[in-house]
Formats: C-alpha cells, sequence, structure tokens
C-alpha cells in the first residue's frame, strides 16, 4: 500500500458507515429468530435484483461493485479487530463473505448465461461490446428469443439453481444471525 494512513482512513470510514447502513437495514434484532428473517429478506432481495440486473450483460459491473464492498468490508473488520472494536470472531468475516459472494458469483453466472440465449449473444468480450452498441440507448434490448421460452427450456437448470440458492441464502442467513 503507498499511502497506509489514507487507505486506513478509508477503511475506518467504511466501517462506520457499513454498520450505521446494516443497523439501518436490519434494525433493532429483537431475537436472533427476527434477525434470521431480516437478513435473508435482505440477502434474497438484493439476490433478485442482481439476477435482473445480470440479464441485461451487466454481470461484470455487479461483481466489480461487489468485490470493492467486500474488500473493503474485510479490510475494515481486521482493522477493527486489530483495534479491539469487534465483537465477533475474526474467522467469520471470511466465512460469511464467501457464502455471500458464492450465492451472488452463483447468481450473475446463470442469469448472464441464460441473457446469452435470449438475445444471441455469444459469451465473449467483442459480442458484448457489439450487442451494446446497437442497444444502449434501448430500455429493453431487442430479443432473439422469448424469455419464456428460454426460461422452459432450462427448468431443470433453474430448479438447481433455485435449490442450491436457498440452500446458500439459508446458511448465510443462519451463520450471521448466530454470529
Amino acid at each position: 500500500m503507498l499511502f497506509p494512513y489514507t487507505m486506513f482512513g478509508i477503511v475506518r470510514s467504511w466501517g462506520a458507515s457499513s454498520r450505521y447502513i446494516a443497523s439501518t437495514l436490519l434494525g433493532e434484532a429483537s431475537s436472533k429468530h427476527f434477525l434470521f428473517v431480516k437478513v435473508l429478506t435482505w440477502n434474497c432481495l438484493v439476490t433478485v435484483l442482481f439476477f435482473i440486473v445480470s440479464l441485461f450483460f451487466l454481470a461484470p459491473l455487479v461483481a466489480v461493485m461487489m468485490g470493492t464492498f467486500y474488500s473493503l468490508g474485510l479490510m475494515s473488520a481486521i482493522d477493527h479487530f486489530l483495534r479491539g472494536e469487534i465483537w465477533y470472531p475474526l474467522w467469520s468475516s471470511p466465512v460469511l463473505i464467501s457464502i455471500e459472494a458464492s450465492f451472488i458469483l452463483l447468481t450473475i453466472t446463470f442469469a448472464s448465461a441464460l441473457a446469452t440465449e435470449i438475445f444471441g449473444v455469444k459469451p465473449e468480450r467483442k459480442d458484448i461490446v457489439v450487442f451494446w452498441r446497437k442497444n444502449w440507448k434501448k430500455l429493453l434490448p431487442e430479443q432473439k428469443r422469448a424469455w419464456k421460452d428460454v426460461f422452459e427450456e432450462n427448468k431443470k437448470d433453474f430448479i438447481l439453481f433455485i435449490l442450491v440458492l436457498l440452500a446458500l441464502l439459508l446458511f448465510g442467513a443462519w451463520f450471521e444471525a448466530i454470529i
């Protein structure tokens, strides 16, 4: 790190703001069950949002955004742990980050795969760039196949995706509620 004091300032302000945001979104947890339900609901909403966004070939942007979010979160946890301000074990942060990163990566990967079939674009950089050059002004880009047909053809894959995603979401919410 070239500027350690500047970086630690960014990380500390990130930690303070993330605590405020988390307490605002989750509210005061009166019980572990209530916290579990709140975390599960929030993670489900975020996952659905990422799925919809990734259907329009924006998965790389989602991945960069979440990579920045989780790396700053991990650095913030380490900083607070080293200063003695953390109330949970340090090992829980990497575990929680890997659980959440896995359901986000699973979501954006599956949505991108469906998008390649819907819009008829090969999953290559050149084809995606050409696709966006033609469609960047349109609210809904031109489809080569109907959404319903693609989802119907991939019904078994979609069911497996939902089951694995649900297991990851439940485990992540349970893990976050117990720490």
